[in-house]
Protein backbone atom coordinates (compact mmCIF):
# COMPACT_ATOMS: atom_id res chain seq x y z
CA UNK A 1 0.00 0.00 0.00
CA UNK A 2 1.20 3.43 -0.96
CA UNK A 3 1.89 6.09 1.74
CA UNK A 4 -0.35 9.09 1.52
CA UNK A 5 0.90 12.52 1.00
CA UNK A 6 -1.21 15.49 1.46
CA UNK A 7 -0.57 18.74 -0.40
CA UNK A 8 -2.03 21.96 0.46
CA UNK A 9 -2.51 25.18 -1.42
CA UNK A 10 -2.30 23.59 -5.07
CA UNK A 11 -2.57 27.09 -7.03
CA UNK A 12 1.14 27.20 -5.51
CA UNK A 13 3.40 24.09 -5.30
CA UNK A 14 3.82 20.37 -6.68
CA UNK A 15 2.60 20.77 -10.27
CA UNK A 16 3.12 18.93 -13.60
CA UNK A 17 5.44 16.35 -14.22
CA UNK A 18 7.05 16.89 -10.75
CA UNK A 19 3.38 16.07 -9.23
CA UNK A 20 3.14 12.85 -11.46
CA UNK A 21 6.66 11.68 -10.17
CA UNK A 22 5.55 11.68 -6.74
CA UNK A 23 2.70 9.75 -7.30
CA UNK A 24 4.33 7.35 -8.67
CA UNK A 25 5.68 6.23 -5.21
CA UNK A 26 2.91 7.79 -3.20
CA UNK A 27 -0.86 8.67 -3.16
CA UNK A 28 -1.81 12.20 -3.33
CA UNK A 29 -4.23 13.96 -1.85
CA UNK A 30 -5.25 17.57 -2.52
CA UNK A 31 -6.80 19.87 0.47
CA UNK A 32 -9.77 21.35 -1.03
CA UNK A 33 -8.96 24.15 1.25
CA UNK A 34 -6.66 25.61 4.26
CA UNK A 35 -9.35 25.29 6.60
CA UNK A 36 -8.38 23.85 9.48
CA UNK A 37 -11.21 21.40 9.84
CA UNK A 38 -11.13 20.64 6.48
CA UNK A 39 -6.97 19.68 6.98
CA UNK A 40 -8.18 17.87 10.30
CA UNK A 41 -10.15 15.22 8.21
CA UNK A 42 -7.97 15.63 5.08
CA UNK A 43 -4.65 14.36 7.02
CA UNK A 44 -5.87 11.41 9.16
CA UNK A 45 -4.44 9.31 6.66
CA UNK A 46 -1.40 11.11 5.49
CA UNK A 47 2.32 9.89 6.25
CA UNK A 48 3.26 13.21 4.99
CA UNK A 49 2.16 17.06 4.74
CA UNK A 50 4.12 19.29 1.73
CA UNK A 51 3.06 22.98 2.69
CA UNK A 52 3.35 26.41 1.35
CA UNK A 53 3.79 29.50 3.13
CA UNK A 54 -0.03 30.27 3.17
CA UNK A 55 -1.34 27.62 5.38
CA UNK A 56 -1.23 27.03 9.00
CA UNK A 57 -0.51 23.67 9.87
CA UNK A 58 -1.64 23.67 13.77
CA UNK A 59 -1.53 21.40 17.14
CA UNK A 60 -5.07 20.25 15.62
CA UNK A 61 -4.33 19.04 12.70
CA UNK A 62 -0.58 17.26 13.88
CA UNK A 63 -2.05 15.86 16.73
CA UNK A 64 -5.28 14.23 14.52
CA UNK A 65 -2.86 13.21 12.37
CA UNK A 66 -2.11 9.60 13.60
CA UNK A 67 0.64 8.57 10.57
CA UNK A 68 2.07 11.28 10.22
CA UNK A 69 6.00 10.94 9.52
CA UNK A 70 6.63 14.70 8.39
CA UNK A 71 6.04 17.93 6.94
CA UNK A 72 7.79 19.86 3.76
CA UNK A 73 7.74 23.72 3.66
CA UNK A 74 8.10 24.73 0.00
CA UNK A 75 10.20 27.92 1.38
CA UNK A 76 11.98 28.74 4.39
CA UNK A 77 10.24 30.33 6.77
CA UNK A 78 8.08 27.51 8.83
CA UNK A 79 6.30 29.89 11.30
CA UNK A 80 3.12 28.36 9.78
CA UNK A 81 3.72 24.68 11.77
CA UNK A 82 3.26 24.55 15.22
CA UNK A 83 6.71 23.06 15.81
CA UNK A 84 5.89 22.51 19.32
CA UNK A 85 3.40 20.06 18.30
CA UNK A 86 5.50 18.48 15.92
CA UNK A 87 8.21 18.03 17.98
CA UNK A 88 6.18 16.59 20.54
CA UNK A 89 4.64 14.22 18.34
CA UNK A 90 7.79 13.11 16.71
CA UNK A 91 6.90 14.78 13.34
CA UNK A 92 9.94 16.15 11.44
CA UNK A 93 9.73 19.35 9.93
CA UNK A 94 11.81 20.14 6.77
CA UNK A 95 11.96 23.44 5.01
CA UNK A 96 13.30 24.35 1.32
CA UNK A 97 16.14 27.00 2.10
CA UNK A 98 18.48 26.55 -0.81
CA UNK A 99 15.91 27.44 -4.14
CA UNK A 100 15.22 30.89 -4.00
CA UNK A 101 18.18 33.11 -1.71
CA UNK A 102 19.39 34.85 -5.25
CA UNK A 103 15.71 35.27 -6.30
CA UNK A 104 14.53 36.97 -3.51
CA UNK A 105 17.72 38.83 -3.36
CA UNK A 106 17.22 40.59 -7.11
CA UNK A 107 13.75 41.26 -5.70
CA UNK A 108 14.65 43.16 -2.64
CA UNK A 109 17.33 45.05 -4.78
CA UNK A 110 14.43 45.74 -7.24
CA UNK A 111 12.33 47.45 -4.83
CA UNK A 112 15.27 49.74 -3.72
CA UNK A 113 16.50 50.32 -7.03
CA UNK A 114 12.22 51.28 -7.50
CA UNK A 115 12.16 53.58 -4.42
CA UNK A 116 15.57 55.35 -5.10
CA UNK A 117 14.76 56.25 -8.67
CA UNK A 118 10.54 56.82 -8.36
CA UNK A 119 10.57 54.41 -10.70
CA UNK A 120 6.80 53.32 -10.37
CA UNK A 121 5.65 57.31 -9.84
CA UNK A 122 7.43 58.10 -13.28
CA UNK A 123 5.51 55.25 -15.03
CA UNK A 124 2.16 56.27 -14.05
CA UNK A 125 2.97 59.71 -14.64
CA UNK A 126 4.31 58.93 -18.11
CA UNK A 127 1.31 57.37 -19.26
CA UNK A 128 -1.26 59.97 -17.92
CA UNK A 129 0.93 62.74 -19.44
CA UNK A 130 2.44 61.15 -22.44
CA UNK A 131 5.68 62.68 -21.33
CA UNK A 132 7.00 64.58 -17.85
CA UNK A 133 9.58 67.09 -17.18
CA UNK A 134 12.05 67.15 -14.61
CA UNK A 135 10.49 68.68 -11.37
CA UNK A 136 11.18 68.12 -7.80
CA UNK A 137 8.60 65.48 -7.18
CA UNK A 138 10.36 63.29 -9.37
CA UNK A 139 14.27 63.74 -8.07
CA UNK A 140 15.57 60.55 -6.87
CA UNK A 141 18.36 59.25 -4.98
CA UNK A 142 21.49 57.67 -6.09
CA UNK A 143 22.61 54.06 -5.08
CA UNK A 144 26.54 54.51 -5.22
CA UNK A 145 27.94 55.58 -2.18
CA UNK A 146 24.88 55.14 0.24
CA UNK A 147 24.81 52.72 3.02
CA UNK A 148 22.62 49.57 3.00
CA UNK A 149 21.67 47.81 6.41
CA UNK A 150 21.30 44.45 6.50
CA UNK A 151 19.12 42.68 9.29
CA UNK A 152 20.07 38.98 9.16
CA UNK A 153 23.01 37.67 7.22
CA UNK A 154 21.32 34.39 6.42
CA UNK A 155 21.63 33.11 2.83
CA UNK A 156 19.59 35.65 1.24
CA UNK A 157 21.12 38.39 3.03
CA UNK A 158 24.54 37.29 1.99
CA UNK A 159 23.02 37.55 -1.47
CA UNK A 160 22.01 40.98 -1.05
CA UNK A 161 25.64 41.68 0.50
CA UNK A 162 27.32 40.87 -2.37
CA UNK A 163 24.72 42.87 -4.91
CA UNK A 164 25.10 45.92 -2.83
CA UNK A 165 28.86 45.23 -2.99
CA UNK A 166 28.86 45.53 -7.13
CA UNK A 167 26.73 48.63 -7.28
CA UNK A 168 29.75 50.43 -4.75
CA UNK A 169 27.64 50.94 -1.27
CA UNK A 170 28.78 50.51 2.06
CA UNK A 171 27.30 47.60 4.34
CA UNK A 172 26.62 47.20 7.66
CA UNK A 173 24.90 44.52 8.73
CA UNK A 174 22.87 43.31 12.13
CA UNK A 175 22.97 39.70 13.03
CA UNK A 176 23.87 38.83 16.53
CA UNK A 177 24.48 35.07 15.40
CA UNK A 178 26.79 35.64 13.30
CA UNK A 179 30.86 36.17 13.85
CA UNK A 180 32.08 39.57 12.77
CA UNK A 181 33.97 37.50 10.78
CA UNK A 182 31.72 36.20 8.42
CA UNK A 183 30.42 40.12 8.37
CA UNK A 184 33.43 41.16 7.18
CA UNK A 185 33.82 38.69 4.28
CA UNK A 186 30.81 39.84 3.12
CA UNK A 187 32.26 43.72 3.18
CA UNK A 188 29.67 44.25 5.94
CA UNK A 189 30.83 46.02 9.12
CA UNK A 190 28.83 44.64 11.92
CA UNK A 191 27.08 47.07 14.04
CA UNK A 192 24.23 46.92 16.70
CA UNK A 193 20.60 47.21 15.23
CA UNK A 194 20.59 50.85 16.54
CA UNK A 195 23.38 52.04 14.64
CA UNK A 196 22.17 50.42 11.57
CA UNK A 197 19.07 51.96 11.28
CA UNK A 198 20.66 55.50 12.28
CA UNK A 199 23.39 55.41 9.74
CA UNK A 200 21.69 53.68 6.84
CA UNK A 201 19.94 55.36 3.78
CA UNK A 202 18.53 51.38 3.06
CA UNK A 203 17.54 49.42 5.79
CA UNK A 204 16.70 45.42 4.44
CA UNK A 205 15.37 42.70 6.52
CA UNK A 206 16.31 39.00 5.73
CA UNK A 207 16.11 37.25 9.36
CA UNK A 208 13.16 34.76 10.09
CA UNK A 209 10.06 35.10 11.93
CA UNK A 210 10.40 34.43 15.71
CA UNK A 211 9.24 35.67 18.97
CA UNK A 212 12.73 37.63 19.46
CA UNK A 213 12.18 39.27 15.96
CA UNK A 214 8.38 39.78 15.79
CA UNK A 215 7.99 43.35 16.04
CA UNK A 216 11.57 44.31 16.05
CA UNK A 217 11.17 47.22 14.08
CA UNK A 218 8.65 49.82 15.97
CA UNK A 219 8.16 53.08 16.71
CA UNK A 220 11.15 53.96 18.45
CA UNK A 221 13.45 51.98 15.71
CA UNK A 222 11.75 53.96 12.89
CA UNK A 223 12.15 57.25 14.53
CA UNK A 224 15.75 56.49 14.46
CA UNK A 225 16.45 56.20 10.97
CA UNK A 226 17.03 58.83 8.90
CA UNK A 227 13.99 61.03 6.78
CA UNK A 228 15.49 59.96 3.95
CA UNK A 229 15.73 56.78 4.15
CA UNK A 230 14.06 53.43 2.93
CA UNK A 231 13.11 50.37 4.45
CA UNK A 232 12.54 46.64 2.69
CA UNK A 233 11.19 43.74 4.10
CA UNK A 234 11.26 40.34 1.84
CA UNK A 235 11.25 38.09 4.98
CA UNK A 236 8.27 38.37 7.22
CA UNK A 237 5.55 41.19 7.71
CA UNK A 238 5.05 40.75 11.48
CA UNK A 239 9.09 41.62 12.04
CA UNK A 240 7.45 45.22 11.48
CA UNK A 241 4.90 46.77 13.60
CA UNK A 242 1.94 48.06 10.98
CA UNK A 243 0.73 50.22 12.49
CA UNK A 244 4.03 51.69 13.23
CA UNK A 245 5.39 51.95 9.65
CA UNK A 246 1.79 53.48 8.29
CA UNK A 247 2.21 56.17 10.74
CA UNK A 248 6.05 56.53 9.59
CA UNK A 249 4.86 56.58 5.89
CA UNK A 250 2.28 58.90 6.35
CA UNK A 251 3.94 61.47 8.85
CA UNK A 252 6.75 61.03 6.77
CA UNK A 253 9.47 59.87 9.54
CA UNK A 254 11.19 57.76 6.62
CA UNK A 255 10.71 58.59 2.92
CA UNK A 256 9.33 55.12 1.93
CA UNK A 257 9.31 51.58 2.15
CA UNK A 258 9.21 48.35 0.00
CA UNK A 259 7.08 45.00 0.96
CA UNK A 260 6.62 41.96 -0.34
CA UNK A 261 5.29 40.13 2.79
CA UNK A 262 2.27 41.20 5.09
CA UNK A 263 1.36 40.90 9.16
CA UNK A 264 -1.60 38.93 7.34
CA UNK A 265 -1.90 37.59 3.80
CA UNK A 266 -3.52 37.95 1.49
CA UNK A 267 -4.20 41.87 2.03
CA UNK A 268 -8.18 43.24 2.28
CA UNK A 269 -9.06 45.44 -0.06
CA UNK A 270 -9.89 48.01 2.32
CA UNK A 271 -6.14 48.17 4.20
CA UNK A 272 -4.48 50.99 4.84
CA UNK A 273 -1.00 50.42 3.35
CA UNK A 274 -2.95 50.55 0.05
CA UNK A 275 -3.69 54.45 0.67
CA UNK A 276 0.58 55.02 0.62
CA UNK A 277 2.12 56.93 -2.31
CA UNK A 278 5.33 56.12 -0.97
CA UNK A 279 5.05 52.20 -0.43
CA UNK A 280 5.73 49.66 -3.22
CA UNK A 281 3.72 46.71 -2.40
CA UNK A 282 4.23 43.37 -4.30
CA UNK A 283 2.20 39.87 -2.85
CA UNK A 284 4.68 37.70 -1.13
CA UNK A 285 5.99 36.62 -4.94
CA UNK A 286 9.44 37.78 -4.18
CA UNK A 287 10.60 34.20 -4.75
CA UNK A 288 8.64 33.26 -7.51
CA UNK A 289 10.39 33.45 -11.35
CA UNK A 290 10.26 30.12 -13.32
CA UNK A 291 13.78 28.59 -12.06
CA UNK A 292 13.23 29.23 -8.55
CA UNK A 293 9.63 28.08 -8.96
CA UNK A 294 11.29 25.09 -10.61
CA UNK A 295 13.97 24.27 -8.12
CA UNK A 296 11.99 24.86 -5.03
CA UNK A 297 9.29 21.76 -6.64
CA UNK A 298 12.78 19.61 -6.87
CA UNK A 299 14.16 20.38 -3.43
CA UNK A 300 10.91 19.71 -1.60
CA UNK A 301 10.11 16.53 -3.38
CA UNK A 302 13.69 15.46 -2.87
CA UNK A 303 12.81 16.29 1.04
CA UNK A 304 9.64 14.25 0.81
CA UNK A 305 11.04 10.91 -0.85
CA UNK A 306 13.88 11.26 1.83
CA UNK A 307 11.16 11.05 4.51
CA UNK A 308 9.34 8.35 2.87
CA UNK A 309 12.26 6.20 2.50
CA UNK A 310 13.23 6.21 6.26
CA UNK A 311 16.37 8.51 5.06
CA UNK A 312 17.53 11.41 7.19
CA UNK A 313 16.73 14.51 5.83
CA UNK A 314 18.17 17.67 4.64
CA UNK A 315 17.57 20.75 6.47
CA UNK A 316 15.56 19.28 9.48
CA UNK A 317 14.05 22.19 11.61
CA UNK A 318 13.35 20.66 14.87
CA UNK A 319 16.74 18.52 15.32
CA UNK A 320 14.95 17.02 18.74
CA UNK A 321 12.70 15.08 16.90
CA UNK A 322 16.23 13.30 14.97
CA UNK A 323 18.02 12.14 18.45
CA UNK A 324 14.25 10.86 19.64
CA UNK A 325 14.36 8.78 16.34
CA UNK A 326 17.93 7.69 16.49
Amino acid sequence: MKPVILRTDTEVHITGDTLNGLRRVADVVTSENNDEETLIRDAEDADLIIVSCFTKITARVIETASKLKGIVKCGVGVDNIDLEAATRRGVLVVNCPEYGAETIADHAFTLMLCLARKIIEIDRETRRSAWIWPSPEYIGVDIFGKTLGIIGLGRIGKAMARRAGGFGMETLVYDPYVTDGLIRQYNGEPVGLDELLRRSDFVSIHCILTPETRGLIGKRELKMMKKTGFILDVSRGAIIDEAAIITALREGWIAGAGFDVFSEEPLSLDHPLFDLDNLILTPHLAWYTQGAFDRLEREAVQRALEILEGKTPKNVVNVEVLDRLG
